[in-house]
Order: C-alpha cells, then structure tokens, then sequence
C-alpha cells in the first residue's frame, strides 16, 4: 500500500472511531429539550369519575409573539386513551372546574379584543363556548356553589371615573399606602346572570369556599390588598351571600390559607402557621363552623402540610397533602375523631388531588426522577395510581442521571437530607466537578422529583458531567415547624453550615472534586450565591446569583415583604434594638474583601420581592474588587424568568459559566 492510499485508510479509521464514538454519546436534556416540556396542571376528576379535565401549559412557538407559557384546556377518559384538547383560543384558557352535575366546564379565558380575564361555560358534550361575567376587571378565582346554580368569583376595584379622567390628564402620580384597591367577592346566578356584591367592607379576600347550603361563604380577608398582609395578617371570616360584611369566626396568628367548609356543615378547616414567626401555613387547624378556638390536629407531625381539602362521600373527613423530607403524601382525618390516616404514600410529587363525587376515585398530576408532571389515577384507598399520560413523548430517549436522597451530619450533630442529581454515565470512584443549588424561600424544599427545568439545573448539568447537590438545610420545610424555625436570628448561620457539610460528605464518598465546587440559585438561594461567594470565597470557585439578596439593610426597606421578611426569617425587626449590625454582618457585601469568585448576576427589572437594586451593589462591589463577573437583566421580568426567550438565554449562561471555571 503506497503512501498515499495509507493516509486515506488512516483517515477512515479514524473518522469511523470519531463515527461510533459519537453514536455513542447518550442524548441528554438539553436547554432546548427543558424549553419543549408541556406542563399539566389543574387536573379535574368528573362527578361520577369517567371523564379528566385539565390544563397543559405550552411553551409558545417560534411564530408566537415573545412572552411565557400558554394555558389550554384539554380533556381525557379516567380509563385512558388520547388526550384531546377541549377549549380552542390562541391567548389561553385556564383552571377548568367542572359543575356539581357534570355537565358544564367553567374555566377563566380572555378572547376577543378584551384583555379582561371572565368566567366562559361551555357544555361537556359539545358546543361553544360562552361568556359568563363581565366583570370590569379580571376575574382572579371562582368556584361553583355546591347546588351547580351560582358561580362566586373574585375581582379588583376598577379605576373611577374620576381616576382614568385624571389619568388622561397626566395626574396619574400615586399616594403609597392610600386608595385602596381592594378584591372582593361576588356572586353570579348561572341562570339568570344576576350579579351580587357579596363582601361590601374594604377587606381583600384571599381565599373562599362556599356553605354546603350556600346561604353563608368562609372567607380569608386582610385589611388591606398589600402583599405583606397577603402572607401575614388574614383573618378568617363568615359572611352572607346576600352581601354584607364580614365576621370572625375564629382567632389565628401568623399565615394561613386553604379555608374550606365541611360538606356536612359543621367544621371549618385551614392550613396555618403555629405562631406569628413560623415561616409557613404548615399545619392542619379545625374549628366548629359557629366559631369558637381552633385546634391543631398536626401538633408534633413531622412534615408540612401544604393543600387541604374535604372528602367527597365523608362529610367529616379532611384530606391534606403535606411535604414529608424529600417526598409527598396524602394523610386524612376523620372528625370527630381526629385520627389521621395515610390515603397515599406512593412515591410520586403530587399536584392537588381531585375526587369523583362520592371519593372512590382521584386523579392528579405528579412527576418522579423520570419525567415531569403526567397524569395519575386510581382508587383512594393508598393503593398505587396508575399513569395514565405521556405528554412529553420527545423527551424519550434521553439519558438522565441518577436522582438519590442523601443525609449527612451537620456540624452540631443535626442531621440534613437532600437530593444530589449524579452525572450521567457516573462512574464510581471519580470526583466531579459539583454545583451547590440552594432552594429559595427559605421556606420550600427540593424534593426528589423531576429536576429538569430552567430554574432547577440539576438534569441539564447532569448531561454535562456535573454533580447537583440540593439541601434542604434548616429553615426548609417537611419535617415540622420546629425544623423550619431553626433558622431565626441566624441567616446563612447554621443553614449554610448545613449546606457547606453536604460539600464535605460528597467529597468524603469521593464523588466531588473539592477543588471544584461551584454555587448557585435564586431568591433565598441567590443569597446563599452571595454568601458563599464573599464570606466562603475560598470554597467556590464559581457562582451564580440570580435575583439574590447582597445587603440586607436596603433589602429590608424596599423589599414587597418587609413585615413577613422581618418575622418569619430573621425573626427580628431590624429598626428594633439596633438590630443593622446583625443585619449587616449577615449581608455578602460586609464580606466583600474576601471575595474571589467568579459570579455570574442575573436579575428581573421588574422584581418587587427582591429589587434589583441588591445584584447592582453586589455586581458594583465586585468590579471594585476585581472579582470576574457578569451581570444580567432581563427587562419585564419578576422575581422569575417566565419569557421563553429570557428562560433559554439564562440556561446557555449558567452552564457556559461554570464550564469556563470548574472545567
């Protein structure tokens, strides 16, 4: 063979090595694969438990104007076969409720012309459908009486007269805390479309439910519309549905929600927190419907509440759905005698159950490790729901990383748990460059579900040979309200010690690399970001803080959640006792000197929870100090990225970020 037919065989060779190697790549969850996952939600049982309802959040396609996911309506049998989509409007259509007798679908749409969000019927068996309220503003939540002949809904003040007059004279400036624009409750006859104010006191509502006779509703009201008294000072309140104002039926501290009235009518149910600083409604309270005190029926549970509800077919039994560590769980209790019992314990995250009407049958959303949220059903006896969807067939194929649940000791002794997202292809034995992603909150926790979207990394970075440590540190939910207090008047104390022990336990089992170590996260968790990357700097060597907190003191005055901020987490008032020494010392910005870390900052324009204000000090510092770093704002944005186009350019970054400085 003569020197040149040797180099052509060379070159064969190698490209057919080059060939299978890269057939054998796995495929891997991709940014654009996370940006092509439809997401179920609002599952709906029918009455009699033959037909599913539900809403699918769509991603907007490349046609589509800029903006977030599309709501559709779409409808299934509870035995299975394919879904199909039962309400058609381009500008989505949402929260699907069925009616007591099960023949007309209720749900939220704007269409038209009108950018007011009113309640459409449309009947299960065919035909168009048709506008129910015109409300002047859009409707926020409605509910069916339990007789299917009146629908209560929620809305806001509109603007007077007066007001849009002034408005188009340009005197359109505002007075903070004045001229309230309050939400109330009303009440629609679906027959003869007659409207009733049904809350006429300047209180907000929150959250209702009906009278099982539907003379009276349950309400939780605040005072005033702000979202400080949205978290921390509702009260719960009966009034007429002939219109009136409200009363108290019971005394409360602290949060609540999911106030709900017993079918037989004699027990009111919540969730709530156990005192005024307990960062979350987290427990299980009941009261007899005529007042009088509440009891906590969770006292020394060692989980977190987090839905609740009534048995269909029991009129005396509370359903609630509740974070146990790294899972979740649906337990009941029987009233009066206030037994709880498991009624599903199968190893899914679960959305909101919804029952046929005499509670023999449930479906819900639910993802695992495996996929996002599919659609389960069974019988409700805690026997295994079977899955009845696969709304993200593209997503086979794709190789994942193994999900485990993980516990350490921390350095007092306590023991903390997680979830760490190994890499694909993992190989024991080999430490791996590991990023740290704290959940925000503090209170919420990571549980051991699917991980694979644009603000939970853990599935992405696995195809790109990373390890994802998630903490759920002290001060997270799902082991009781004692465990979520640990945390007060010790910001990033012993929580991101608890964080930082987790490092230590995955380089003890040889699966990270210690010398790279990379930090990131959002809200509570782009704090976390900060801290370690000035305070920690020599443990990092890469961070990303996205829309976090660098210095509490302006933080505390210009945050949408000063009071709730102030009681529930810090558990001190910082303008108290000369508390800003405190305050400061547990900003990153006091411990700006030490930093070292090269820091990604992305932030929302339009964030009231955590103005950007903080990422402009922390990336100002930063350049002073001569840390490399990079900042981004995405104009429209929240406390959150829901634009497609912002939610693709964050998870190009994010990875690009840590490649450059753990690779």
């Amino acid at each position: 063979m003569n020197r040149k037919h040797l180099s052509f065989f060379l070159l064969f060779v190698l490209l057919s090595i080059a060939c299978v190697s890269i057939a054998a790549q796995p495929k891997v969850l991709t940014p654009e694969a996370i940006l092509t996952i439809r997401t179920i939600m609002d599952v709906q049982l029918a009455p009699d438990g033959k037909n599913i309802m539900f809403q699918l959040n769509r991603p907007r396609t490349e046609t589509e104007r800029p903006g977030g996911t599309i709501a559709e309506i779409w409808t299934m049998s509870a035995t299975g076969g394919e879904p199909r989509r039962f309400t058609f409007n381009e500008r989505g259509d949402r929260t699907p409720q069925w009616s007591p007798d099960g023949k007309w679908i209720a749900f939220l749409s704007s269409r038209g012309e009108s950018s007011v969000t009113q309640v459409y019927l449309v009947a299960f068996d065919g035909g168009e459908a048709v506008q129910l309220t015109k409300a002047e503003k859009s409707v926020g939540a409605f509910k069916w009486s339990r007789d299917g002949g009146r629908i209560a809904y929620t809305m806001e003040d509109a603007k007077t007269k007066d007001e849009l007059a002034a408005e188009r004279e340009g005197k359109d400036w505002t007075v903070v805390d004045r001229n309230y624009k309050h939400t109330h409750l009303y009440t629609i006859d679906v027959k003869w479309k007659v409207v009733t104010l049904v809350t006429k006191s300047d209180l907000t509502i929150h959250d209702f439910d009906w009278a099982p006779d539907g003379k009276q509703f349950v309400v939780a009201a605040a005072e005033t519309p702000t979202v400080d008294d949205s978290y921390m000072r509702k009260r719960i309140m009966k009034v007429s549905s002939d219109g009136g104002s409200p009363a108290a039926v019971v005394k409360t501290v602290g949060k609540l929600d999911n106030v709900r009235w017993s079918p037989d009518g004699k027990w009111i149910a919540w969730l709530g927190a156990i005192a005024e600083n307990d960062p979350y409604q987290g427990s299980v309270f009941v009261v007899p419907s005529g007042g009088g005190n509440g009891e906590n029926l969770t006292q020394g549970y060692q989980g977190t509440a987090n839905w609740l509800g009534w048995m269909p077919g029991k009129p005396s039994t509370i359903v609630f759905r509740a974070i146990e560590r790294q899972a979740t769980v649906l337990h009941t209790f029987d009233l009066p005698e206030k037994k709880r019992s498991p009624l599903m314990t199968q190893a899914l995250i679960i959305g909101e159950p919804s029952f046929s009407k005499d509670g023999k049958s449930m479906a819900l959303s639910a993802n695992t490790p495996q996929h996002p949220n599919e659609i389960f059903v069974g019988a409700s006896m805690n026997t295994p729901l079977n899955k009845l969807t696969t709304m993200n067939p593209q997503l086979a194929g794709i190789t994942l990383g193994e999900q485990r649940v993980v516990k350490w000791k921390s350095t007092d002794g306590w023991e903390i748990e997680g979830v760490v997202v190994l890499p694909v292809g993992y190989q024991k034995g080999k430490a791996y460059p590991t990023v740290l992603q704290a959940h925000g909150g503090p209170e919420a926790a990571d549980l051991n579900g699917w991980l694979g979207s644009y603000s939970r990394w853990g599935q992405m970075l696995a195809g790109m040979g990373y390890v994802t440590l998630y903490p759920n540190y002290r001060g997270s939910l799902g082991k009781g309200p004692a465990f979520s207090m640990a945390d007060h008047k010790d910001l990033m104390g012993k929580e991101f010690e608890d964080m930082v022990a987790g490092i230590d336990y995955l380089i003890k089992e040889g699966i990270t690399d210690p010398n790279r170590v990379g930090v990131g996260g959002g809200s509570y968790g782009g704090y976390t970001t900060g801290w370690a990357v000035t305070y920690a700097s020599q443990r990092f060597k890469a961070g990303v803080m996205w829309m976090g907190i660098s210095n509490w003191i302006s933080m505390t005055g210009t945050s949408d959640i000063f009071y709730e901020n102030s009681t529930v987490h810090w558990d001190m008032m910082m303008y108290d006792d000369n508390n800003y020494d405190m305050y400061w010392k547990r900003s990153p910005l006091a411990h700006i000197k030490n930093a070292n870390t090269p820091t990604l900052i992305m932030h929302g324009a339009a964030d009231p929870r955590v103005p950007i204000g903080q990422s402009y000090e922390m990336y100002t510092a930063l350049k002073w100090k001569g840390v490399s770093t990079e900042f981004v704002v995405y104009p429209r944005a929240g406390h959150g990225l829901s634009e497609k186009a912002h939610q693709y350019d964050s998870m190009k970054r994010i990875p690009a970020w840590f490649d450059r400085y753990l690779k």
